[in-house]
């Protein structure tokens, strides 16, 4: 399983605001309570990447490739569930 959390990008940097800090508190929380082993959580590495999620708002939860969630920060219980 691969997790990704991407924040904005502006002027080829990545900024991590308090809303992605969250969800990859929560994220890590949801994966401990699950007995979730072996997965970092990764961030996005280049503005294209960035921009290839086709992200409108953020923070955005991408599971497998796969963005799942966009633009809130979830209870912990719906990562769970994610």
């Amino acid at each position: 399983m691969r997790i990704k959390i991407i924040g904005r990008w502006i002027n080829d940097k990545s900024l991590r605001c308090d809303a992605c800090l969250e969800l990859e508190r929560l994220v890590q929380l949801a994966l401990i309570e699950l007995g979730v082993k072996d997965i970092s959580i990764e961030q996005c590495i280049s503005e294209e990447e960035y921009k290839s999620y086709g992200v409108m708002v953020t923070p955005v939860l991408v599971i497998n490739g796969v963005a799942r969630m966009a633009g809130k920060v979830p209870p912990k219980e719906m990562l769970k569930d994610s």
